[in-house]
């Protein structure tokens, strides 16, 4: 006898209707049911049919003739490029615009600052006004205003059992919103006031009491990748974390700052939290990269040229032709190693990357936000990477960026490749391919750290945990500890390390590993690299420029 269907519920019905529109498209989702019979489920739940969007000849012309591209053009109305041209050919729109506007030029010039002045190029506001203007529930906000807002997300991992007892301590029973927390644990983290152990505990009890749903336990990863790994975070979000790599979420085109433990607590409490609009630099990267150059190279030699003052307190919004072709890992790290610039968030541009990577994460909608296009910025700087070099950055006050080349043969102790910077499949795979058939130098040691378990049972699938066995290294398991690793139990303070962790902002003495003492004279030196020269130089023991191991 054949099983009889199951009738989804509305908020299943209204969730499939999300993704997949149509009612025939939904029955066969559900496995072959008639589209008259998904109708018939709808009208008793008192469902609507799904209506397309609908544009106007006048609005698809203007963008046409504005931006001569259906991506571009379709970014703008929230849909896809071939969504676009179905619509300029519905309207008969078929001949290239007669007249070149400025928004289709793109100039190249290494490092260049652009004169304020362009900014009309651009449009009046900027993607952070835009978003700020959502969570305060105001039309709009002007730079340097104040406003009080509700996140739409807020993180704590190692920190998490301090927020807690400060949470505690101010006499409130429940948090605000459990269902915009998210919760991640380490393994072997000491947290204030509690061994690693004890801490988890805390933590473990304090979410399973106050119903956090999106909780982390050791081993599931570390907390920015699994965030976006998980569609926690979309595009036009604004999201509160007490790690001071919060930047990275801006790969999705989200905003994210760091906090404090004691502002993270009351936060929990009040659901409320308080930020001066801060001014935004935009950063325009162009040109084809250089073999053996990544987006962790890309970023430094970003940080290099924008040094210590110019982005301090400021967003850096991204664009470009080469931002456009990374992929959403590749802005994670971009967006992550932007924190030490000083700046307070980093943003990607919304584009068809992003709708792709999001789809089948999260079936929450969401509303792209891009910026005017003629948004006012506080700087515009243009930078090109055709002859961008593999680049290595030294930790501590006197950091310095420069070509790895300039450094090659300097002895290496250890090498910590992986975390949620430079931990992903892609990244992973890179060193794979350096790595495969060798071996890691005697007298360095190799850490591999996977980015979720997701990525890890990727990579075991592929057989990139085996090429890394193989070779000698130690494969860790998702969220390790990143500040064992790289402290004192594991390197001696006359050694020297070479990580693809992000580099600690300019205000941090330790850094995000937690690593005292690095790179002064009672610790270790630490340096970033790329994950592809991490990989070379564990080969040889020395640090070693990656551009003869790549193809």
């Amino acid at each position: 006898m054949k099983k009889r269907q199951k009738i989804p519920t509305k908020t299943e019905l209204l969730q499939l209707q999300k993704l997949y529109k149509t009612d025939e498209r939904i029955g066969e989702r559900l496995g072959g049911v008639p589209a008259y019979l998904v109708a018939y489920w709808r009208r008793k739940k008192n469902i609507p049919k799904y209506s397309l969007p609908k544009f106007s000849e006048k609005e698809v012309r203007d963008l046409w003739e504005r931006y001569g591209d259906d991506e571009k053009s379709g970014l703008e109305l929230g849909i896809s490029k071939a969504a676009f041209y179905n619509w300029r050919r519905r309207y008969g729109i078929k001949e290239k615009p007669a007249f070149l506007k400025l928004e289709q030029l793109e100039l190249n010039f290494p490092g260049s600052k652009l004169p304020v002045q362009a900014s009309s190029l651009y449009g009046q506001r900027c993607m952070v006004q835009k978003i700020l203007a959502r969570v305060a529930d105001v039309e709009k906000v002007e730079i340097g205003e104040e406003i009080e807002f509700e996140p739409d997300l807020v993180t704590c991992s190692g920190e998490s059992a301090r927020v807690i007892d400060l949470f505690k301590e101010r006499g409130t029973e429940y948090v605000w919103n459990p269902n915009k927390i998210v919760l991640t644990l380490n393994n072997g983290c000491v947290h204030d006031g509690h061994s690693g152990a004890a801490g988890n505990r805390v933590v473990r009890e304090f979410a399973r009491r106050q119903g956090i749903k999106m909780f982390y336990d050791v081993g599931e990863g570390f907390c920015h990748q699994l965030i976006v790994e998980k569609g926690h975070v979309r595009p036009g979000q604004f999201a509160l974390g007490t790690s001071e790599q919060m930047s990275s979420f801006g790969c999705v085109s989200a905003m994210a700052a760091p906090i404090d433990d004691t502002v993270m607590a009351g936060l929990w409490a009040t659901g409320k939290h308080a930020i001066t609009v801060p001014e935004t630099i935009r950063i325009t990267v162009s040109g084809r990269r250089y073999r053996g150059a990544y987006a962790t190279d890309i970023a430094l030699s970003i940080i290099q040229q924008l040094g210590e003052d110019a982005a301090t307190g400021k967003v850096i919004e991204y664009a470009g032709s080469t931002i456009s072709q990374m992929s959403i890992g590749e802005r994670l790290a971009l967006s992550s190693l932007s924190c030490a610039t000083g700046a307070l968030a980093a943003i990607c541009t919304y584009d068809a990357t992003t709708r792709r990577f999001l789809t089948g994460r999260t079936i929450t909608r969401y509303q792209p936000i891009l910026p005017d296009k003629d948004a006012e910025y506080k700087d515009l700087y243009q930078t090109n990477i055709e002859q961008l070099v593999p680049q290595i950055a030294s930790w501590g006050n006197g950091r310095k960026i420069r070509p790895v080349a300039e450094l090659e043969e300097t002895a290496v102790q250890q090498v910590i490749l992986g975390s949620a910077t430079a931990g992903r499949f892609e990244d992973l795979r890179v060193a794979a391919e350096i790595l495969k058939s060798k071996q890691v130098h005697e007298d360095c040691r190799l850490i591999i750290l996977p980015g979720s378990r997701r990525v890890y049972l990727e990579a075991l699938k592929k057989g990139l945990i085996r090429v890394f066995l193989e070779a000698g290294a130690i494969v860790m398991h998702p969220g390790a500890c990143l500040q064992q690793l790289a402290g004192d139990r594991f390197v001696a303070k006359d050694e020297r390390c070479l990580t693809t962790v992000g580099l600690p902002a300019p205000t941090s003495a330790t850094g995000t590993t937690g690593a005292t003492g690095a790179n002064q004279a009672d610790g270790p030196e630490i340096f970033t690299v790329s994950p592809a020269t991490a990989a070379a130089s564990a080969l040889n023991g020395v640090i070693t420029d990656p551009t003869r191991f790549v193809r």
